[in-house]
């Protein structure tokens, strides 16, 4: 079944260039710079073979050379379909009619993408490791991919400078085998090269399990060129997350909130403490006495312990427990980044909960 999925997938690439040039395809073994022993021969013959990637030029792949963010976003408009989509996704730095602006309106209308702050895409700015994972990560979740298995980056000396907006991705790219690291260490500041970008792609389409292949949309309407995207509802790529306080009996957690409308709005009403409900024996509940500003919803194909979200604009959740879910309706807050004892604290009843902004 896995393979018959990723064989539709697959059909969906045939004449797709990464590159900006009008090369002919090639196989690796054509390429001038691509060794036979090379580590990421394989990944490039793959990609090759299936026009995902194709040379630069002269008979090079160039696998050393970076990728770009424009680059990666065509990839993956080409996989979904390539859905016909106006605009440039609100972002000042895409000219119209460009060769990756219908992408990088798609991949923004669907919460792939969410700039670089300030209204800007930086479209020719090399992608970052952790960056290139992040959006992996989103189109996994708007595909209704099984994005389930995470593990820790507690082995990676480095684990540290992992951005807030990425850990967890980055914790699912690792989970799967998809990023392995490199002398122990994630790199996720470092810049990905085309042989990381092949090897990415050829796991993330042959190993990665799908449990449903659900189409991302194209917007219902474009956002004006230079005006701030009005559905950006996760982080900036680059930018700082505020951090909320959430206090229960004698314990805090520490929680990483995402910059949208909503959760200003909750923000606005903190410091606060409500009492929670209990749902499923996997979330705590609370309804407000009004809605919050909601522009849109969506249908998380898993929900992970620790995430906050507000449910049909006027119940806010906090799960305790991970679990596929197929009901709609919910707006991301935000995350706990470390959920140890959080069932513990919960417990199974109803509870007092305080809200408040770290300062």
């Amino acid at each position: 079944m896995r393979k018959n999925q990723v064989s539709r997938l697959i059909s969906l690439l045939l004449g797709l260039v990464l590159t900006i040039c009008t090369a002919n395809p090639a196989f690796a073994a054509d390429y001038n710079d691509v060794s036979d022993n090379a580590w990421y021969r394989s990944a490039v013959e793959f990609v090759t073979e299936n026009n995902l990637m194709a040379g630069t030029g002269k008979g090079d792949f160039e696998p050393e050379t970076p990728m770009s963010r424009a680059m990666l976003v065509t990839v993956l408009h080409r996989i979904g379909g390539s859905p016909a989509v106006a605009g440039n996704g609100g972002f000042s730095d895409v000219p119209g009619g460009s060769y990756y602006a219908s992408a990088v309106a798609w991949a923004q209308a669907n919460r792939i993408v969410t700039g670089t702050g300030v209204g800007r895409f930086s479209p020719h700015s090399l992608i970052t490791r952790e960056q290139f994972a992040t959006i992996l990560y989103r189109y996994a979740e708007a595909k209704s991919y099984d994005i389930s298995a995470y593990t820790t980056l507690d082995g990676y000396t480095d684990a540290s400078e992992v951005s807030a907006y990425a850990k967890q991705a980055l914790q699912w790219m690792v989970g799967i085998q998809n990023i392995q690291g490199s002398g122990g260490k994630l790199l996720p500041a470092g810049s990905a090269t085309r042989a990381q970008a092949a090897t990415m792609l050829t796991r993330f389409l042959a190993n990665l399990p799908i449990e449903e292949s659900a189409e991302p949309t194209a917007p219902a309407q474009s956002t004006a060129p230079g005006q701030p995207s009005a559905t950006a509802l996760v982080q900036s790529e680059e930018g700082k997350m505020s951090t909320m306080n959430i206090t229960v009996g004698n314990r805090t957690f520490k929680a990483k909130m995402y910059d949208n409308e909503t959760t200003q709005a909750l923000i606005a009403q903190m410091p606060m403490t409500v009492n929670m409900s209990e749902l499923n024996g996997q979330e705590k509940y609370y309804h407000f006495p009004s809605g919050l500003p909601v522009e849109s919803t969506e249908a998380p194909a898993t929900i992970h312990a620790g995430e906050i979200m507000v449910w049909s604009s006027n119940s806010l959740v906090l799960f305790y427990n991970t679990f596929s879910n197929s009901y709609g309706g919910y707006t991301k807050l935000g995350y706990i980044e470390d959920i140890s004892g959080l069932t513990a604290a919960l417990g199974m009843g109803a509870v007092q909960v305080t809200f408040s902004i770290n300062d």
